[in-house]
């Protein structure tokens, strides 16, 4: 019998759900490479583990994962990498359209009046009066809700989620999307959660941490290519 992997650093709320809900599922989740031998820290092949480039730090912005049940099993999954590097501020919640957890409805009133959601600049958001800008955003964002999801399926969450309604969203600016896009050429695909949640953080004045996220996202693309090769 082969001996699993032994975990290279202590399990974080993306972990702990995604262990609850493998604990209550009728059936496994099985994911493409699912015969993989993997690093139960950074759901990697052994040969191209990052837990190494982990060093977790504190973000002045609280960040809320929801996900959709589809993208929480996923080893390419980037949401997580905000759990890797901002433990302390970062917590994780599978998404329900009409009950979600009670937990997370305490979360978001006690952070009530601070807290936006993460979602693409759109003229029909800008009109709905519940949208804020990085230049209307200051010092009224201190937590954000990131769906982590398809783009597609992350807009049916935000439109079918009434519990949500009264939360504004937070989009960041086309002008802040082609400066990235500039600066990182290669970045002209739909971005990751990571990539969405680095701007964010430079957009709302933690450029540090933005930076930081940004190039350890980059180690993860790496290594999950190496990965898929194997």
């Amino acid at each position: 019998m082969i001996e699993k992997p032994k975990r290279k650093h202590p399990a974080h709320c993306v972990d702990l759900l995604r262990t609850k809900l493998e604990l209550a599922s009728q059936r496994a989740f099985i994911a493409r490479g699912s015969n993989t031998v993997r690093c139960p820290s950074c759901l990697m092949s052994e040969s191209a583990c990052f837990c190494s480039e982990r060093t977790s730090m504190t973000s002045p912005i609280q960040f809320t994962l929801l996900y959709h049940n589809t993208e929480i099993h996923k080893p390419t999954n980037s949401g997580r990498l905000l759990a890797d590097l901002f433990p302390n501020q970062t917590e994780a919640y599978l998404w329900s359209r009409t009950e979600p957890e009670e937990d997370l409805l305490e979360r978001l009133n006690a952070l009530k009046g601070n807290t936006a959601i993460l979602f693409p600049e759109t003229e029909k958001r800008k009109a709905s009066g519940d949208y804020l800008s990085a230049e209307t955003a200051e010092n009224k964002i201190e937590h954000i809700i990131l769906l982590d999801a398809t783009w597609r399926l992350a807009s049916k969450m935000l439109h079918q989620s009434r519990w949500l309604d009264d939360i504004p969203t937070y989009g960041i600016s086309s002008e802040a999307i082609r400066s990235f896009k500039t600066r990182h050429a290669k970045h002209d695909h739909q971005f990751a959660t990571a990539e969405v949640a680095s701007m964010c953080l430079e957009s709302l004045h933690a450029p540090e941490e933005a930076l930081a996220l940004f190039k350890y996202y980059n180690i993860f693309n790496e290594r999950s290519m190496t990965s898929r090769r194997r």
